[in-house]
């Protein structure tokens, strides 16, 4: 067991090596003499994300080399200390490794049961005690995501909110018309002989609004899961609930922000959610080519429709879009709000861990209900099978010989980043030491950083690909005196 975990710990310090900094996955302290001032923000912040791991003795300055003195076995239980001052309470699994001639101390943080976030440090409480990992380095969790945190200890019902002002007459007859057909179809004995009103107050299409006393019985409104779903113009309630997308001229943002270039085009889609959908397919395929296109037309739909149907709908990020930015090498799609209540990271990567049966967790339990039944313009249904679009993605994507998605989940946002890269079955290392090769050629030293960037390789892809060529003695490393960062440049140059 603990030969995996030193080889675990000898894998992340040779890529932090290899980077020059920690990573999103992995925090190094140095602790001489004492344990660090913040690693309680350490441990918060694995807990709130997507778990990590602490190398404790080791000294990034001096090109992640072990701490002369460092004192394994008393750090090894100042850890344990720290870890009782967290609520809840934090149970890693803490190791000592042998590691070039000392011993460290490893530890395995692990991502917390969503009822259970927020962790934080006892002594300053969830709004001053919580935090998140970002990059390579703890932030203190600001009070939205410290309250989205703590509203998923119970069941969100904004979906539920009936949408003042609005009316019958808001939502699209046709949408509602092919709604109701497929739930009288597929629930006979629930819905069969209910008149129309009747049936769409049980789907929670509408509600009464008792807010006006004057009016006996209550207004029939809309609800915010019925005005998505059904509705002729969501967007005249709230105009920010729909899509932005912007295609950008090459494989960064700052292209644009920062230089001469511009958008090659920017669009904001509008309408009920499956309209809002099958548009965006339709300008997505238009700018990226729908004859070939180099992403299958049905991840596009799912990944949309997916973000549509899981974002935040609470008061405070319904002015917020979801944002679909395409590059010419990947497209991202954002919504606001990240993952919800049991879904986390792995179980999007195996949904089925304990039964075989598909583990769904829901936000909006309201209006994913309908989409099950809400028809799209052009034939089909928003979501027919359930909450198993993911694998969908996943499957159409190995079907097509393309990478898996990746995806980056914090409080505020999730992203789904799909890209034209083939799979590994299409691409071997050689092919990811030939690119480096390449690119070498064109610059006298370059930093594992730098290589990621010009050839949008993953940090694991960049640093295989590395090692191979320096196995094979065409790459050396290089170091600048006046800059610490490693640097590799073709032998003989």
């Amino acid at each position: 067991m603990v030969d995996d975990y030193t080889a675990k710990m000898t894998e992340l310090i040779e890529l932090m090596r290899m980077i020059g900094n920690d990573t999103q996955q992995c925090e190094v302290k140095e602790c001489k003499r004492r344990i660090s001032s913040t690693i309680t923000d350490t441990l918060s912040a694995f807990s709130n994300g997507s778990g990590g791991w602490i190398i404790l003795g080791l000294s990034e300055k001096a090109g992640f080399t072990p701490v002369e003195g460092f004192d394994a076995r008393a750090m090894q239980e100042a850890l344990s200390q720290a870890c009782e001052k967290m609520t809840p309470v934090v149970r890693p699994v803490i190791v000592t490794c042998p590691f070039e001639g000392a011993n460290l101390v490893f530890a395995r943080i692990d991502e917390m049961l969503p009822r259970d976030k927020p962790c934080f440090t006892t002594a300053l409480g969830p709004h001053g005690g919580s935090f998140i990992r970002t990059g390579d380095g703890d932030r203190r969790m600001t009070s939205y995501e410290v309250d989205r945190l703590i509203e998923e200890h119970l069941q969100p019902t904004y979906d539920l909110d009936i949408v003042p002002d609005a009316a019958v007459d808001d939502l699209d007859p046709t949408l509602v018309s092919g709604l109701l057909a497929r739930v009288r179809e597929q629930h006979p004995h629930a819905f069969a002989g209910q008149d129309d009103i009747r049936t769409l107050l049980d789907l929670q299409v509408l509600r009464h609004d008792d807010s006006d006393g004057n009016e006996i019985g209550g207004i029939l409104r809309p609800t915010l899961a019925g005005l998505l779903a059904l509705g002729r113009y969501p967007q005249k309630y709230y105009p920010r609930l729909s899509i932005a997308i912007a295609v950008f001229p090459g494989i960064d943002r700052d292209e644009v922000f920062r230089g001469d270039d511009r958008l090659v085009a920017a669009k904001t889609i509008v309408g009920p959610i499956p309209v809002m959908i099958s548009d965006a397919v339709e300008s997505l395929m238009r700018w990226i080519g729908a004859k070939k296109p180099d992403y299958p037309p049905v991840v596009l739909r799912e990944a949309i429709a997916n973000a549509l149907t899981h974002r935040d709908y609470s008061p405070d990020a319904r002015g917020t879009q979801v944002r679909i930015s395409v590059f010419t090498n990947r497209i991202e799609i954002t919504n606001p709000g990240g993952l919800y209540g049991t879904v986390t990271h792995d179980v999007l990567a195996n949904p089925n861990p304990v039964t075989g049966a598909p583990f769904v967790s829901t936000r909006n339990q309201f209006l994913f209900t309908l989409l099950e039944s809400t028809p799209y313009p052009d034939g089909g249904f928003v979501n027919p099978e359930g909450g198993d679009g993911y694998q969908r993605i996943a499957a159409s994507l190995r079907e097509a010989g393309i990478e898996p998605a990746t995806t980056v989940n914090d409080i505020n946002t999730f992203t789904m980043t799909i890209t034209k890269q083939r799979s590994a079955a299409n691409s071997t290392p050689s092919d990811i030491s030939k690119a480096i090769l390449t690119v070498l050629e064109r610059h006298s030293a370059m930093s594992i950083k730098e290589i990621i960037r010009e050839l949008q390789l993953t940090p694991l892809a960049a640093t295989s690909g590395m090692r191979e060529l320096i196995r094979e003695g065409r790459v050396a490393k290089v170091k600048f005196q006046d800059d610490p960062t490693q640097r590799y440049r073709l032998k003989g140059m």
